[in-house]
């Protein structure tokens, strides 16, 4: 199969220096191809969860992916488990049946008109260093053999591009609400949270912050789905790399 698409879409993603320019490039060069409304970018050099691009999304889905889908994303999933096939996969593909029958009710696709997301692992180093997933309407149908088979091709390109901005040494942009996954903490869980990362269990919170471990034990189940970790490890490794990072 001959697909000219990579020839006329490197110019414009080879010359964007950072993750967020790079994303709104990939999705005016890639719109077309795909019949994608809008796309999302996982920057992982730094690590899992990685910092998140919404491009042509409303504005409100970024803080919500962020507050109440990330630790539950099967995109995530696969993307940890390091997207052991050929780095090309559907949303629709890693839902169980009954998960895809309720996937239409999930408010970040049907507050924001989209239903079917394709999702291209980006490598480097032998790691998954990225994730670009492009994002068609719920009217439009779900991606096809073919789309996959396009995506497979533009992989090298994706990569290439996406390696490019990875050797500019790029700084990722400023944390905000909508790229920061400890955003959506309260003050009190922020309280919680670095004083578990700090490595004191439940009962010495508690005694520290004159509340009960019950209370303690319920804040850090927050705290762990808001930043969309698993457990204290996971946490400590991410609140202590945001740690000299302004908030």
């Amino acid at each position: 199969m001959t697909i000219p698409v990579p020839t006329a879409i490197a110019p414009d993603l080879l010359h964007r220096a950072t993750p967020a320019a790079f994303a709104e490039a990939a999705m005016l060069s890639l719109r077309p191809v795909f019949g994608a409304s809008r796309a999302v970018l996982a920057d992982r050099r730094c690590g899992r969860p990685g910092d998140m691009y919404f491009v042509n999304w409303p504005a409100w889905c970024q803080a919500h992916y962020c507050a109440e889908v990330r630790a539950r994303d099967p995109i995530r999933d696969w993307l940890d488990r390091e997207a052991s096939d050929n780095g090309v996969v559907r949303l629709s593909e890693l839902l169980p049946a009954a998960r895809r029958a309720a996937l239409p009710g999930e408010p970040l696709l049907t507050g924001s008109g989209s239903g079917f997301v394709l999702i291209m692992a980006l490598r480097g180093q032998n790691r998954i260093v990225g994730a670009l997933s492009l994002v068609r309407d719920a009217g439009h149908g779900d991606f096809d053999e073919r789309d996959r088979g396009l995506a497979m091709a533009l992989l090298p390109l994706l990569e290439m591009a996406y390696h490019g901005v990875i050797a500019s040494g790029a700084a990722t942009v400023p944390l905000c609400a909508g790229n920061d996954p400890l955003y959506a903490l309260t003050p009190r869980e922020r309280e919680v949270a670095a004083l578990a990362s700090a490595g004191h269990s439940n009962k010495s919170i508690a005694r520290m912050l004159a509340t009960s471990p019950w209370t303690i034990k319920n804040q850090m189940r927050a705290v762990l789905q808001k930043a969309g970790v698993r457990n204290r490890t996971e946490l400590s490794a991410l609140w202590n790399a945001r740690s000299g990072e302004p908030r």
